[in-house]
């Protein structure tokens, strides 16, 4: 059925130049010295949640991946469980890459061996330009790293301080002081070693990142030094020791007090990393909403637990991740709230397009269309982005269509819309001098 409104607009979407506000692309260096394939390489994230949500076992997941075992034989175990997950967002993304950029149709018995030959075939320099400037018409990725000596042609790094955020005992603190270019023997020494990491690395990026979501509620409190300082202290006083995480290299480490011992100083180190970044003027990214992966607690990650944060750091700017899904109505009436909180939809679209299309309908309505980020393809490997970036197009178009349609805005309203929601205001928050030159 042709639609002239939704296909104008769409027109003009597709024309726009992208700012990809979050990936977590690998440099292209290690993707051109990895074994490609189908299995191995799209299912190392995101799809491979909805596998394990369908009843993959972790076993049978590992085997998938392993590139090592026969194509032929991965397959086979795999193949029941694709039909289960392929309605999903997440499946629907890796179809379309496999579709577009590899000219096969679709993800299946009958296309599996040639996709992944085409994958290795094209798996050579230049991969990352192709697939993110020329066919994704992506003009910029910020790049979620932990190497902020990133190619400025195509990406802009953000950081995370995850070394001093995740201390948790004596051996990471050794470690970080290694790092850091000097011992920590006190709070004192963490706090001011941040501070100066901090420092260093703030020309070099363009916003930091708190992703501890994963592990803890995101409400961080308001703590003293000296309640902060007695749970660093609480380091240095457990005298048992335990097995370390390397299965492949077995020895003793000190162990550690344990998350409730330890939050008042993860609580006071992210307000000063929060602080800095304000004195500094750069955005600071928050995971919200849905963890990817098994078993997460969601609640942890409600953006009403950052309130607090919001209300003391008036000056800072806040990019809130993933529209908070799914607690995208929460984050609609804090965006509305707070001049420093602005929505972020990357990754959201494939979680679920039909309920992203929703949310940008509603915050349409309700926030300040200056202060709605419309994509980031959050992926590890370079195809998902481009599968994103199709889907999120799609869904921008459509939301805008129906608004055009309803009589809410004119076909220009809808188009400047549009550029705003997918270039202009994340150019505006993380680039207000212009794009990192290379």
């Amino acid at each position: 059925m042709v639609d002239p409104i939704y296909d104008e607009i769409k027109g003009h979407v597709d024309r726009i130049r992208l700012i990809d506000t979050h990936e977590h692309l690998i440099p292209e260096r290690e993707r051109l010295n990895s074994d490609v394939d189908i299995l191995a390489t799209f299912f190392s994230h995101y799809a491979s949640s909805d596998l394990r949500s369908a009843g993959m076992t972790e076993g049978e997941l590992r085997k998938i991946r392993d590139p090592s075992i026969p194509l032929e034989e991965r397959w086979e175990v795999f193949e029941p469980w694709w039909e289960m997950i392929r309605n999903t967002g997440y499946a629907r993304a890796i179809e379309i890459a496999a579709r577009d950029l590899y000219g096969v149709d679709g993800i299946s018995s009958e296309t599996y061996r040639e996709l992944s030959e085409k994958m290795k075939e094209r798996n050579r320099e230049g991969l990352y330009r192709w697939v993110l400037k020329e066919r994704s018409g992506i003009d910029v990725s910020i790049n979620d790293t932990i190497n902020v000596d990133v190619d400025r042609s195509l990406f802009a790094p953000v950081y995370r301080f995850s070394d001093f955020l995740n201390v948790r005992d004596r051996t990471s603190l050794e470690e970080l002081g290694r790092k850091a270019g000097g011992s920590i023997h006190t709070f004192g020494d963490m706090v001011s070693a941040l501070k100066a990491e901090i420092g260093r690395l703030a020309p070099k990026i363009v916003g930091v990142k708190i992703g501890l979501a994963y592990a803890r509620p995101i409400k961080f409190e308001k703590v003293r030094f000296s309640e902060a300082e007695e749970a660093f202290n609480a380091i240095y006083k457990v005298d048992g020791m335990r097995v370390n995480d390397d299965p492949e290299y077995w020895k003793l480490v000190p162990e550690y007090p344990g998350y409730d011992v330890l939050r008042p100083m993860q609580d006071y180190l992210v307000h000063v990393m929060i602080g800095e970044a304000e004195s500094r003027g750069l955005p600071i990214q928050i995971h919200t909403g849905l963890q990817e992966g098994s078993e997460n607690v969601v609640s942890h990650s409600n953006p009403e637990l950052l309130i607090n944060l919001f209300m003391e750091y008036r000056d800072a700017r806040f990019d809130i991740f993933h529209g908070a899904w799914p607690y995208w109505e929460e984050l609609g009436a804090i965006a509305k709230n707070f001049p420093n909180v602005y929505i972020d939809m990357c990754w959201m679209h494939i979680i679920s397009p039909a309920r992203s299309r929703s949310a940008l309908y509603d915050w349409l309505d309700e926030v300040p269309a200056n202060k709605i980020m419309g994509f980031g393809g959050d992926y590890l490997f370079v195809e998902g982005a481009y599968g994103h970036s199709v889907i999120a197009r799609e869904n921008v178009a459509k939301v805008l269509a129906s608004k055009v349609d309803e009589g809410v805005y004119s076909m220009e309203q809808a188009k400047k819309y549009a550029s705003w929601i997918l270039r202009e205001n994340p150019m505006r928050l993380f680039f207000p001098k212009g794009l990192l030159s290379s």
